[in-house]
């Protein structure tokens, strides 16, 4: 099983087959589940799918205007060069799930379990997390999460590397064991909620930047 390292952390790939993959034009099934499956190049003005299992699927160059997945479960599926800005994500689990070079710009993610999720190179700058579980490990590699908010969410499984975090921020939020090495901190908000995250000595002023625009503190010159 192929996997994406970041220091301790291990996230399994999707294990795809291009060649066992079908064609397909849309995500939902009345069924209620599709397998091996190959979602390309489409445009499509909404996206709503419900009760919905995807299974070994690949996503390419997806680009929708509306999209709600509500009570999805995803098990080794791939996204990849897709525009999904403004999306919304509600309910279900994931697993062995990658984005890569997507856009989702404003998404929401509410009420989701992870496990061996991956966002690779992705742009989730305005996004919002919401009571998301990392039950297993969970990557963001080279990813723009400026403004991004994560809220009553549970990190202690996942890994940020070489991610802009400017106004990140982090409330109500479990991150014993979470991995934050390797990213520029000093501009985060919501620093009390990194209680036994895991740092470098490094970044230590930086989380002092980072305190200091929390709480607001005026530096005068004199």
């Amino acid at each position: 099983m192929e996997q994406l390292e970041i220091r301790t952390t291990r996230a399994a790939l999707p294990n795809l087959d291009d060649a066992e993959l079908e064609d397909v034009e849309t995500l939902a099934n009345r069924l209620g589940a599709m397998n091996d499956f190959r979602l390309a190049d489409a445009e499509l003005r909404s996206l709503e799918v419900s009760d919905q299992r995807l299974t070994t699927g690949r996503v390419d160059a997806l680009r929708v205007d509306r999209a709600k997945l509500h009570e999805i479960r995803m098990d080794s599926v791939e996204f990849t060069g897709c525009d999904l800005s403004g999306a919304t994500f509600a309910g279900g689990k994931w697993s062995r799930v990658r984005f890569a070079n997507c856009k989702l710009l404003s998404a929401q993610f509410d009420d989701l379990t992870f496990e061996d999720v991956i966002f690779d190179r992705c742009k989730l700058d305005y996004a919002a997390f919401q009571n998301v579980t990392t039950k297993g490990p969970v990557i963001f590699r080279d990813c723009s999460l400026e403004e991004t908010e994560f809220s009553s969410c549970d990190l202690s499984k996942a890994a940020f590397d070489d991610c802009r975090m400017d106004l990140t921020s982090f409330g109500r939020t479990t991150t014993k064991g979470c991995d934050l090495r390797g990213n520029d901190l000093s501009g985060i908000r919501g620093i009390a909620s990194l209680k036994y995250a895991v740092i470098e000595p490094t970044q230590t002023m930086q989380l002092g930047r980072a305190l200091i625009g929390d709480l607001e503190l005026s530096l005068p010159d004199d």
